[in-house]
């Protein structure tokens, strides 16, 4: 549990998120520390300078005996924290109230060492150490106690505030990771009875509408429709084993009967009872494998601008003369100029099944109208007929592979025509609708509705 909480993303990012704001801090350190000692540090070296100054009133050309009455009345002086020392150039001291070893001309910034004692309750100091034209030196010293306690103090708050930050940081990487964590985890749990066989199973979602619930959100719906496939798939097999049943109980019926009565009269009409039953099973499965075709998407490469008003105008030349072969009528009003992007092989396969199947089912003396206009950026194309239509609770079972309205499955089909259509319908992004042509007749009719990309 330790491996995976560490290995999470948010620890991760908390973690990067740490170093990021340690190193924030170390700049901004590095910035205060050193604007607020050197400030300070340049104010001592403004005060040394000036009581050099005082006591070297000509500069260097300044007589020794008046540097030394200097250094000797700022020795007398009150107390200000400012300390000197004069030495000759023999090196010995001529005045002085601070015991420091030789140094070298410049600048110089002290500790209390060991060996050598401060004056009280001062632990560094700040010196300047200036030759003078006779070869001795003048020492100038500050107490830079001050300077030495903000150095400690600044670099006190930055560790407290730096492991604070650390702290804080880590603990919100771990707090968010075992969050993460646990979301994950049931995402794992629910995936495990997933590949297990339970489809029903979902992605528990918190509520609070971050990405975790977004991602669960869409993999919910993507489980919604794989579980709804796979119903389709299993109904499938049982339809397909349904469709087959009948033409290969009576294709064995044929083949037995040509065993058995080599010489019988009727072998002929067996013959091509069995060939008629082979016909039927090959036309269920071309049936089949067109229809995984289109919604497979394979066929939309072979798209191209094409004219669907002359496309439409041709089969509704055709099938008039089909029509009234029926003792049905077939009436056309298509928009001129109707085009889109289409497969025109696939789209005259749409309408010829739409109209074939209302000339079957509308019953003699059907009246069929098609129609087709433009809207906006949309065509819309309208078969109505006033047949016995189809219940308004049974257009789904109708879309449906397989689907059969009569239930003993006697009439000829297998109910892949409206699914091939609506398969088609949907390649080509448009929508496929069933309604009543007159709902309040006893004969309300259908009229299918399609509506395509202009």
């Amino acid at each position: 549990m330790r491996a995976k909480l560490l290995n999470t993303t948010s620890v991760r990012l908390a973690a990067m998120g740490v170093v990021l704001a340690s190193t924030s801090a170390v700049v901004v350190f590095g910035v205060i520390y050193i604007s607020a000692l050197g400030a300070m540090r340049t104010t001592l070296d403004t005060e040394l300078n000036n009581e050099i100054a005082e006591i070297m009133v000509r500069g260097p050309d300044t007589p020794p005996a008046v540097i030394e009455a200097g250094v000797r009345a700022a020795i007398a002086a009150p107390p200000t924290g400012t300390f000197f020392r004069l030495m000759n150039a023999q090196g010995q001291i001529v005045a002085s109230d601070l015991a420091l070893p030789p140094l070298a001309q410049g600048w110089h910034s002290l500790t209390a060492p060991k060996p050598t004692r401060f004056p009280d309750h001062i632990r560094a100091l700040r010196v300047r150490v200036q030759r003078l034209a006779t070869g001795g030196t003048l020492l100038v010293a500050a107490d830079a106690s001050m300077l030495d306690e903000m150095d400690a103090l600044i670099l006190r708050s930055f560790l407290i505030g730096f492991g604070i930050t650390l702290a804080i940081g880590l603990a919100a990487g771990i707090g968010f990771g075992r969050r993460a964590l646990a979301r994950i985890e049931a995402v794992s749990a629910a995936g495990e009875k997933i590949m297990a066989g339970d489809f029903t199973k979902r992605i528990p979602l918190s509520g609070s509408g971050d990405e975790f619930d977004h991602l669960g959100a869409v993999i919910n719906a993507m489980l919604a429709r794989i579980e709804l496939l796979i119903g389709n798939i299993r109904a499938v097999g049982d339809e397909i084993a349904h469709d087959l049943r009948a033409p290969l109980t009576r294709l064995r019926q044929s083949l037995e009967l040509m065993l058995r009565e080599r010489a019988h009269p009727d072998l002929p009409s067996a013959l091509a009872d069995a060939i008629d039953q082979v016909d039927a099973t090959l036309a269920l499965s071309a049936g089949i494998l067109r229809l995984a075709q289109i919604e497979s998407g394979a066929r939309r490469a072979s798209f191209a601008k094409l004219d669907l008003s002359a496309l439409l105008d041709d089969l509704a030349d055709t099938y008039a003369t089909v029509a009234e072969d029926h003792g049905a009528t077939l009436q056309a009003a298509i928009a001129p100029e109707l085009s889109l992007t289409g497969d025109a092989a696939l789209l005259k396969q749409l309408f010829s099944n739409l109209i074939e199947n209302a000339l079957t089912h509308a019953g003699p003396a059907a009246a069929i109208s098609l129609t087709a206009r433009r809207s906006h950026t949309t065509i819309t194309i309208t078969l109505s007929d006033h047949g016995p239509g189809i219940p308004a609770d049974r257009h789904a079972e109708a879309l449906r592979r397989f689907g059969r309205l009569d239930p003993s499955r006697s009439t000829e089909g297998h109910g892949l025509g409206l699914p091939i259509a609506c398969a088609i319908t949907a390649l080509h992004d448009g929508t496929f609708t069933l309604t009543a042509t007159n709902p309040a007749c006893e004969r309300p009719g259908l009229t299918i509705l399609l509506t395509l990309p202009a």
